[in-house]
């Protein structure tokens, strides 16, 4: 018996929410063992904290928390958002979507370099290269065949590109979406990242040791950010 082909259009958006929720929690759980150094028991203090509508904050907190890694990452985003932009040309309604991802990863890019000025000179670099790389591989495709397949399905595949690099940065950053700070309390400092400020009192996973300690508000005298390191 055929399907109804309403039918089949609600299935496949079905599948796409049910991988879209996938791979959020597959996200989550990364950043989650990822943070406490992979340890079961630091993971399980954390895991009341996270929830999956904290995951937009979590994959742009991850991609600003480690500047080499967000270096890394966006030069190998922007000349393929640049080439594909490239390959639809003059912009218009139908390639609003791919232009707006242009912006945002060309506003990333221009505020680390702005940023850590002088330091991350081989973002740039690097994306020009890359980004020379594959438009050469498109326009001289019938002399590379191999190299035009890869550059076809390199700037064909940005969905795909952009969550493995979400994914790698979730496994690979240990630095938390939130910044490190000072925590100075009647009883010291604490070195750590602030992950929960219920009413009256404040989660803080340490950086020494990555463990879980809960502070009474009362006892905390101040909080100090410390800027992260390229």
């Amino acid at each position: 018996m055929a399907r109804h082909p309403r039918e089949s259009s609600n299935d496949h958006l079905f599948a796409k929410g049910l991988s879209a929720t996938g791979v959020a929690g597959l996200f989550l759980l990364l950043r989650l063992f990822a943070i406490t150094d992979y340890d079961w028991n630091a993971a399980f203090s954390v895991v009341s904290t996270l929830g999956i509508d904290d995951v937009v904050p979590m994959v742009i907190g991850t991609l600003m928390a480690s500047p080499l890694l967000a270096g890394i990452a966006l030069s190998v985003l922007l000349p393929e958002a640049v080439v594909r932009q490239i390959r639809y040309g003059a912009p218009s309604w139908a390639t609003a979507g791919n232009l707006a991802w242009l912006v945002t990863v060309a506003l990333f890019t221009a505020a680390l370099l702005w940023t850590y000025r002088g330091q991350v000179w081989w973002v740039p670099v690097s994306a020009c290269v890359l980004g020379v790389a594959l438009y050469l591989s498109l326009r001289v495709g019938h002399k590379d065949r191999r190299g035009a397949r890869f550059a076809h399905w390199f700037v064909g595949s940005s969905a795909l590109i952009v969550t493995m690099a979400a994914l790698i940065l979730a496994a690979t950053v240990q630095v938390p979406w939130v910044s490190r700070e000072y925590v100075h309390t009647t009883n010291g400092v604490i070195d750590g990242y602030v992950l929960e400020n219920p009413p009256g009192f404040l989660k803080v996973l340490k950086e020494d040791g990555r463990e879980i300690v809960i502070l009474d508000i009362a006892d905390v005298t101040g909080r100090q950010e410390i800027d992260p390191e390229p």
